[in-house]
């Protein structure tokens, strides 16, 4: 069962007109009915260029006709008067109603060098049309439109004969006809131009997007991509006659009706200039494939040039076959080209969701492009959906409307692209503005260190050694003035001079410290105070010295801040020799959970000697080590808890 099924299909679309007796008789009944007149028509090629209508209705000519190979007649490509000839088509028609038929006998194919109809009842010529062609104006048509419309009347139960000589010198002559009743025109027409002003609409629409795109992104392909659209709306525009309806003067523009050629011509090679961007194989394995598609390109620069030759010199018949031929090649060359490309990309992985795509996008007008080539090549049969420009129409919408929101796509991943690059560009810019205070906050920070430290050097280190250089002058000049006898007053005077000096390193000591490392943990700060205490408070054998550290710094001490702490530290232990008799000192370092620091030295003494609401001017120790609180952002404070308590929190 499987082989006789694929049988009748196979012989429905190769062989779809099966053989008559006699031609068959085509019955038109009443009202608004379109007859696309297919399997029936009949026809006789005229390669004498000789016949006439007198002849062709002679009985002996009635076994010249035969059926169409295909349901729509096609004839095939032909590429000068030399090479082609005028073809009569047959056709019968017969009124099945009661009453008379205003009709309209529609070719659906504008580009004919000569057009014209014979109607015969059997015995004579009823009915003789003008001769219409593509130089005629549509202003001298009997309906102002693109195809060729000829009226005519069939009384009731009459039966006719109609005769169509067509003539087309260049080109494919397809000769598809239509009875229409001459009452439906206007609605016919209305809808034809809604039809395509609507295809032409989508296409400017998607020609102003994609320029949108273009300017906003500077990204070629939808430079590349317009003309694509502009190429199948000049496709459509030229080839289903709105030039030669529209702008009738424009066809000569070019010689023998070459500029029916441009659009299409270019229609092919800009997918193929699209193709080679959208699909590239150009930084591939596979870049041979993008050398031919341009090789290809050039072919195209050879067919538009092609069609300005006969412009320029006369082309004699053999060579004129010859570049038609040429023109043929290259004008079909960019579909398997194009076709190569996708595959190659499937195949490969190169770009695979574009190649899918495009493939989805272009396949039904490819396919019906394809199909029609082996129409015009007699590989294939002429049918009705392949002939009208309506279905090609369809599927080229489809293709642009695909494609474009394919590359509205591309361009939000673009622009997606392109702002998360500003975003990180504005993030690094605002991290490097960041980085840059910082810089400059630790700047200011290490000039007011600098300052600080210097200021410590100045006023201590600095002072004691102003103060020893001028006991030293003053013990020279009382040398000078007189003898020594007496030099105890002078040894008691180095002496003080020897312990002013040696204070003097023990700071240069503590400040070189501080300034020896940037920061401090509280290990490395208790480590310095244990060394300084053991060096110069160990001979104090009644006081006793603890320390004591809890916590952990969130962040260690800076020089500054170790320094200052030390010096009131040293500050705090000094009293307490001085003034305290203590024989305890409890020195405690205390880092708190909030990140704060404290520092604090208590001992056992005899407490304060002087009010606590008291002035600190008058007590320079203290005013020191308060104005050196102050400077590191925290509280000084003194009390008095069985002796005394120095307390800095920072």
């Amino acid at each position: 069962m499987a082989p006789l099924y694929r049988l009748v299909v196979f012989l429905c679309l190769f062989s779809p007109v099966f053989v008559w007796a006699d031609q068959p008789v085509i019955p038109v009944s009443s009202g608004n009915q379109t007859l696309v007149l297919d399997h029936d028509l009949w026809f006789v090629q005229d390669t004498a260029h000789r016949l006439t209508i007198d002849q062709v209705v002679r009985p002996e000519m009635a076994a010249a006709f035969q059926p169409s190979s295909s349901p729509i007649p096609n004839f095939g490509y032909s590429s000068g008067n030399q090479f082609s000839h005028p073809v009569w088509v047959r056709f019968r028609l017969k009124n099945t109603s009661n009453q008379i038929q205003a009709l309209f006998c529609e070719i659906d194919f504008w580009a004919f060098d000569d057009l014209q109809l014979y109607i015969t009842d059997g015995q004579k010529v009823v009915y003789t049309s003008p001769v219409y062609g593509w130089k005629t104006p549509v202003t001298q048509k009997m309906v102002y439109h693109r195809n060729y419309w000829f009226p005519f009347t069939l009384p009731a139960g009459m039966e006719v004969t109609c005769y169509v000589r067509s003539f087309k010198s260049r080109g494919v002559q397809v000769v598809p006809i239509t009875i229409r009743p001459q009452g439906g025109l206007d609605t016919f027409i209305l809808g034809d131009y809604a039809f395509w002003g609507g295809i032409f609409s989508v296409f400017l629409f998607v020609i102003v997007i994609s320029f949108f795109f273009y300017l906003t992104t500077f990204d070629r392909i939808y430079a590349k991509y317009i003309l694509c659209v502009i190429g199948l709306a000049g496709y459509f525009f030229i080839n289903d006659g709105f030039l030669y309806q529209f702008y009738f003067d424009s066809q000569f523009r070019m010689p023998n009706r070459n500029i029916y050629f441009v659009f299409p011509l270019l229609l092919f090679f800009f997918q193929l200039l699209f193709v080679r961007s959208f699909l590239s194989l150009e930084k591939t394995p596979s870049r041979l494939w993008h050398r031919v598609a341009t090789v290809a390109l050039v072919g195209g620069v050879f067919c538009l040039t092609s069609l300005l030759v006969e412009w320029i010199t006369y082309v004699p018949p053999l060579v004129e076959l010859m570049v038609m031929r040429l023109f043929i090649v290259f004008y079909w060359l960019p579909m398997p080209l194009i076709w190569a490309f996708i595959v190659i990309n499937l195949i490969r992985g190169y770009r695979v969701q574009e190649a899918w795509l495009y493939l989805v996008a272009v396949s039904p007008f490819y396919a019906l492009n394809f199909l029609v080539i082996l129409c015009n090549l007699k590989l294939f049969p002429t049918y009705a959906f392949l002939e009208s420009y309506e279905n090609f129409a369809l599927a080229a919408l489809f293709e642009v409307m695909v494609l474009t929101f394919g590359l509205a796509y591309r361009y939000k991943l673009i622009r997606d692209h392109n702002e998360r690059l500003s975003e990180e560009r504005t993030q690094q810019q605002r991290l490097a503005f960041e980085a840059h205070v910082q810089g400059l906050q630790l700047r200011n920070e290490s000039f007011q260190e600098k300052e600080r430290i210097a200021r410590d050097l100045h006023d201590n280190v600095g002072a004691q050694l102003s103060f020893i250089v001028n006991s030293l002058q003053q013990i020279a000049r009382q040398a000078e003035k007189q003898p020594v006898a007496n030099t105890r007053p002078l040894s008691s005077q180095l002496r003080s001079v020897v312990d002013y000096t040696r204070e003097a390193i023990k700071m240069l000591r503590d400040t070189i410290w501080a300034i020896h490392q940037e920061s401090f943990t509280l290990e490395e700060f208790e480590e310095r105070i244990n060394h300084y205490v053991s060096r110069y408070f160990q001979q104090l054998d009644p006081l006793q010295i603890t320390i004591h550290t809890e916590g952990k710094l969130a962040q260690p001490l800076t020089s500054v801040q170790a320094l200052n702490m030390f010096r009131i530290m040293q500050e705090a232990l000094h009293n307490v020799v001085k003034h305290a008799h203590a024989t305890e000192v409890t020195v405690l370092l205390l880092a708190k959970p909030d990140g704060s620091f404290q520092l604090s030295v208590s001992d056992n003494g005899n407490g304060l000697s002087w009010n606590q609401d008291e002035s600190l001017d008058n007590h320079y120790g203290l005013q020191n080590m308060k104005k050196r609180a102050e400077e590191l952002g925290g509280q000084f404070r003194i009390y008095s808890d069985r002796g005394t308590v120095v307390e800095v929190a920072v």
